[in-house]
């Protein structure tokens, strides 16, 4: 009786079409409102970097940690420092609250006009390079081994692991689920589903699984349902992981734990190489952790790849 009735408000928490508040909880509308209701002292260093984001916040909300302390010619930690007095986890979270601010239009005008003028310039593979190696090096600003040890505890411990995730997100999503396979763990992939075929998905959710969602520039890219599922997993006792770009703090309900990369062009560059290095070091983190099942998987898998190739029958 307590699992129909967990599955009916499952099912109606999905089929409502309600947007999950990505403001910060903090009871401002705006990083203005915010700044003017400060009454700590703020440094010369920190009004320098404050005239940046909200005299020009259509562009600023594109500057990376990096960017915007060469901009205001301060150091990265100045910048980190203003945003947790400010009452942000960070910078990327500051940021955030800053676009959610705008109209969806105008963030996406400025973005779109980023993206045209990259293109005029022409085809550069050397500039490329450059913009992913520094998407790399800026993984060690938002996200540490700590976080990624946490994730993979949750997901060492899954009965089932269930990923989640549309648009962009597929070739991770479809990445990641083969990783974890050949690892040997049993998954749930939902790609580009609508509420009523999540609903059916998720119909068994069991406390010993682990929902991974994947999401960018939120909140326009969450995946359908994205609110009531976070809730029904809870109900559930499952636990959630969301792997985000630098809107992951402002995601409303909040996950169990949110994977936040950032990446110094983003708006303009959507490549997803910073998400996939994630990826990649939660499998090879859970490889570690649960190293006799992992090379019991690879064997399996080898087993079958044997087996399937000498198959002499016709088919």
């Amino acid at each position: 009786m307590q699992l129909w009735l967990h599955t009916k408000l499952f099912m109606i928490r999905l089929l409502q079409n309600r947007e999950p508040d990505n403001m910060k909880d903090n009871g401002f509308s705006s990083l203005n409102e915010i700044v003017e209701s400060f009454d700590g002292r703020l440094t010369e260093s920190d009004r320098v970097i404050l005239s940046i984001l909200l005299n020009d916040p259509k562009s600023a909300v594109f500057l990376s940690v990096a960017q915007l302390a060469e901009k205001a010619d301060v150091h990265k930690s100045t910048v980190v420092r203003l945003a947790h007095k400010l009452g942000f986890d960070g910078y990327p979270e500051l940021r955030a609250q800053l676009r959610s601010q705008l109209h969806p239009e105008v963030v996406l005008d400025e973005r779109s006009q980023q993206r045209l003028d990259s293109i005029a310039q022409g085809s550069n593979l050397n500039a490329l390079i450059q913009s992913e190696i520094a998407a790399l090096n800026a993984i060690s600003e938002s996200l540490s081994q700590t976080q990624v040890d946490a994730a993979a505890n949750k997901l060492a411990d899954a009965k089932i692991i269930h990923i989640v995730g549309r648009g962009s997100a597929r070739p991770l999503v479809m990445h990641f689920d083969r990783r974890l396979r050949r690892l040997g763990f049993q998954t749930n992939v939902a790609l580009n589903l609508q509420r009523r075929d999540l609903a059916e998905k998720f119909m068994s959710l069991g406390a010993d699984d682990v929902v991974v969602f994947f999401a960018f520039q939120a909140p326009a890219s969450l995946p359908a349902g994205y609110e009531g599922l976070i809730l029904h997993s809870a109900e559930m006792g499952a636990k959630s992981i969301v792997i985000s770009d630098s809107t992951g703090p402002t995601i409303r309900p909040r996950a169990d734990i949110t994977l936040s990369i950032s990446r110094p062009d983003e708006g303009v560059m959507q490549l997803r190489t910073g998400p996939l290095v994630v990826c990649e070091a939660l499998a090879m983190t859970l490889a570690h952790k649960n190293s006799e099942q992992a090379v019991t998987g690879l064997e399996g898998l080898e087993r079958l790849r044997n087996n399937l190739f000498n198959d002499k029958g016709s088919s």
